[in-house]
C-alpha cells in the first residue's frame, strides 16, 4: 500500500509538528499472525478491572504530604498515557486499513486494556479527591499526531503501537520506584507487565525478536 493516501480519523488532531517519521519495519502477515492470534486471545482472557483503588498511602506522617502531591502527579502523567493509547488504538481500528483479523484482535485488545487501566487511574484519582483525566500529553500527542499522518498501512499502525507502548512500560518502570501510595504502586506495577506483553507482540509480528533485553530499563520513560 506504499502509494495510499495518508489518512486521519477524529481521535488525532491536525498539528504542525514536523517529527521525522518512523523507520519502517517488515511486518510478518504470513505465519506469525496465526501466532499473534493465539497471543491477543491469551491477552483477552484475564481480569483489566486492575487493583482496587481505595488511596491508602504507606507514607510516613512527615512526608505524607509531599509524598501525596508526587503520587498524584504521577497517576495523572499515567493516565494521560493511557487516554493517548486508548485513543491512538480507536484511530487506527476505525482507519480504511486490510488488517488481518489477528492484527485486528490484538489492536482491540491492547485498546481494551488501555481503557481498563485508564479508569483505574481515574478511579484512583477520583477517590483521592482530583478530577478524572480526559487529555493526552500535550507534546506526545503532537508526536503522535505527525506520526499518524504519515501512516498508510499495517506496519505503520505497529510502529506507532510500539513506540507508544514502550514509552509506557518504560515510564511505569521508572515510576514505580518512585510511588508511594499504595494502591498507585499496586496499579502500576500491574499494568507495566501487561505493556511489556504489548511490546513483545507488536516486535514479533514486525519480524524483531520479541525480548531482546535481560532487564527492562527507562530509556524511553516519558516525564510528561
Amino acid at each position: 500500500m506504499s502509494d495510499a493516501t495518508p489518512f486521519r480519523t477524529d481521535p488525532v488532531t491536525t498539528t504542525t509538528d514536523t517529527a521525522a517519521p518512523l523507520p519502517r519495519r517488515k511486518l510478518l502477515l504470513g505465519g506469525g499472525v496465526g501466532a499473534l492470534a493465539l497471543v491477543a486471545a491469551a491477552c483477552g482472557g484475564g481480569e483489566t478491572g486492575g487493583p482496587a483503588a481505595t488511596g491508602d498511602s504507606t507514607t510516613s506522617e512527615g512526608g505524607a504530604a509531599g509524598g501525596a502531591g508526587q503520587d498524584i502527579a504521577t497517576a495523572k502523567l499515567a493516565a494521560s498515557l493511557e487516554v493517548l493509547a486508548v485513543n491512538t488504538y480507536g484511530a487506527a481500528l476505525g482507519a480504511p486499513l486490510d488488517y488481518p483479523p489477528a492484527v485486528a484482535e490484538f489492536a482491540t485488545t491492547a485498546r481494551d486494556h488501555h481503557q481498563a487501566a485508564l479508569d483505574a487511574w481515574n478511579g484512583l484519582l477520583t477517590g483521592l479527591g482530583e478530577a478524572a483525566v480526559t487529555d493526552p500529553p500535550a507534546a506526545l500527542n503532537e508526536t503522535v499526531n505527525s506520526q499518524f499522518a504519515e501512516v498508510t498501512d499495517v506496519t505503520g499502525v505497529a510502529e506507532l503501537a510500539l513506540m507508544l507502548e514502550e514509552i509506557a512500560a518504560d515510564t511505569y518502570l521508572g515510576a514505580i520506584s518512585a510511588i508511594s501510595n499504595a494502591d498507585a504502586l499496586k496499579l502500576a506495577a500491574s499494568i507495566q507487565p501487561i505493556d511489556m506483553q504489548h511490546v513483545a507482540v507488536l516486535r514479533y509480528v514486525m519480524g524483531e525478536y520479541p525480548v531482546p533485553d535481560t532487564f527492562a530499563n527507562t530509556e524511553q520513560a516519558f516525564a510528561g
